[in-house]
């Protein structure tokens, strides 16, 4: 693929407002969740969780559910580095 077709298919319309919609479904999820099931996280990672999902979509809420729920019982290496990536990521992308 030569950069041309690449730029053409990032600009499609339709592929931009399917993103949109995904990722509003994917916030609305994880805020009802952070709201019904995790209301004992802080409300600086509630909003971490919802800009990474924002900026994610659905990969973010994937790593949500991964690793920033708490009725995950066993918390390994992985689920603490995604959880820290997303808080970095959350900051970057609301400066």
């Amino acid at each position: 693929m030569d950069v041309d077709t690449i730029r053409e298919f990032m600009s499609n319309d339709g592929l931009l407002l399917l993103w949109a919609v995904l990722a509003l479904g994917c916030c609305i999820t994880v805020i009802l969740d952070l709201r019904h099931n995790n209301a004992h996280l802080g409300s600086v990672m509630k909003v971490a969780w919802v800009l990474t999902v924002l900026y994610s979509g659905p990969l973010g809420l994937l790593i949500y559910y991964y690793a920033g729920r708490r009725q995950i019982r066993r918390d390994s290496l992985w689920r603490k580095g995604f959880r820290s990536v997303a808080h970095c990521y959350s900051g970057c992308g609301a400066g």
